[in-house]
């Protein structure tokens, strides 16, 4: 018995320790450290494309980063260009050092100085370096462009498709308006006695089922704007209507500008990049001259002096067995498959072009059809409902005709924002999205403060 008390008190604290531990932990837990918060969202009345592509460019760590390698190429070639300007060394030394020649021995114990080089001309090793850093910098600078053109792009996706399901959510309220007026009709021919209560509980299934449909276009609209809350860091209680020069915007792809385009343009840089390296490797089977100068103090066991120097100096390799020569390989192979990159770029870049302007073919199409759909729709509705109430037609022609209306403007809308998809598609492959989002093209340069 003893032993069972004893049991049931070790049980006791046991469960009281681990309460302890789990309600005190919130308590006793350090506070996050800034880098864990998470990101922030807020909410906001209204937001348009305009603003929703600025704010993720704030936002996005793309961006960030592309900005910072542009940084680091502005110190490459600084970096580079330090080969031109004289580098100056302190020297010295501590402990002893004996020389010993014709004359007899001298013991050194301390020595120090300074030493100065200067290059002189090295046959483009230099130069060819500046260059090269500098077409790296300039294709950083292309690729933050085309990091910003993709962002906008994503961004304007998101938008449409939060468009799209608001689009969709207002055409199944209006369904569910309309079958409820189908619904007050059978209704009021029931109670008169001039149709079956069957009537009135069809009816109100056919407004279960739609009113099933607006759940899911809202779920799916909570999914977009989630989407688009990440991307932008606002949840925006309303959006604007995308502008219209996105829909106005010529389209052609036997005149696409790819002298314009970040992507074709950051490649052809890495192109250049490339040929000054081979012109830069070949340069060292020359000779590289320089001035060397200096002037040292030696402290010695009889006496001190100066030593005082002035010197041309000239490197030149002779024979390094083959090095050289597999570097400017190396060099040009690099160079060749820049080229190609090149080339790769710009069958991308019309390849994206002409999926975007087929998809925004068909959907124009498609959108013409369901506008015409939809307004057959819509007067078949208008004569049935009269017919019904004379008696001529039955509730199920008007659910019918219902879905037939709905199913027209659904197929309409849908139509509709895949051409707008497309419109930002084929604006973002052919560099025309930013700006015709009213965004400056100088903005990669300038990017605003909107946290």
């Amino acid at each position: 018995m003893a032993r069972l008390q004893l049991k049931n008190r070790k049980n006791k604290g046991l469960i009281f320790l681990i309460s302890f531990i789990v309600m005190g932990g919130d308590a006793l837990a350090a506070p996050l450290p800034q880098w864990a918060n998470a990101p922030a969202v807020t909410p906001v009345a209204s937001l348009s494309l305009q603003e929703s592509i600025l704010r993720a460019f704030a936002r996005n760590p793309d961006v960030t980063q592309q900005a910072a390698q542009i940084g680091i190429g502005e110190a490459q070639i600084d970096e580079a260009k330090s080969a031109w300007y004289p580098h100056v060394g302190l020297t010295g030394n501590a402990g002893p050092s004996r020389q010993t020649d014709s004359s007899g021995r001298l013991d050194n114990n301390v020595s120090y100085g300074i030493t100065l080089t200067q290059l002189v001309y090295d046959f483009g090793k230099t130069n060819n370096n500046i260059k090269l850093q500098t077409a790296a910098r300039d294709s950083y600078r292309f690729k933050l462009m085309a990091t910003l053109t993709d962002v906008a792009e994503k961004t304007a996706t998101a938008y449409m498709e939060v468009s799209r399901y608001q689009a969709l959510c207002d055409a199944a309220q209006r369904n569910i308006h309309s079958l409820e007026n189908v619904y007050n009709m059978a209704a009021l021919r029931a109670n008169a006695g001039l149709n079956s209560s069957s009537d009135e509980l069809q009816a109100q299934t056919r407004i279960a089922g739609m009113r099933s449909t607006l759940e899911q276009y809202q779920a799916q609209m909570a999914s977009a704007k989630a989407q688009l809350a990440v991307l932008t860091g606002v949840q925006p209680e309303a959006i604007a209507a995308p502008p219209g020069e996105l829909a106005e915007q010529p389209v052609s792809l036997k005149n696409i500008d790819y002298q314009s385009i970040p992507l074709v343009l950051a490649v052809e840089n890495l192109r250049q990049s490339a040929q000054y390296g081979v012109e830069k490797t070949k340069a060292q089977y020359w000779p590289t001259l320089s001035i060397q100068g200096g002037k040292t103090r030696y402290q010695t066991s009889d006496r001190s002096y100066w030593d005082d120097q002035l010197q041309l100096n000239v490197n030149a390799p002779l024979y390094q067995g083959g090095a050289v020569s597999a570097q400017v390989q190396q060099a040009e192979g690099q160079q060749k498959i820049s080229a190609s990159q090149v080339e790769q770029a710009k069958l991308d870049v019309l390849q994206r072009a002409s999926v975007a302007y087929a998809n925004w073919t068909g959907a124009r199409g498609r959108e013409e059809a369901g506008l015409a759909q939809s307004e057959s729709a819509h007067k078949t509705r208008d004569v049935y409902q009269n017919e019904y109430k004379l008696g001529k037609r039955s509730l199920n022609d008007l659910l019918t005709v219902e879905q037939d209306v709905f199913q027209a403007q659904s197929a309409e809308i849908n139509a509709n924002y895949d051409g707008w998809v497309a419109a930002v598609n084929y604006a973002a492959a052919v560099n025309n999205l930013i700006p015709l989002a009213g965004i400056k093209q100088g903005l990669y340069n300038d990017l605003p403060d909107l946290k």
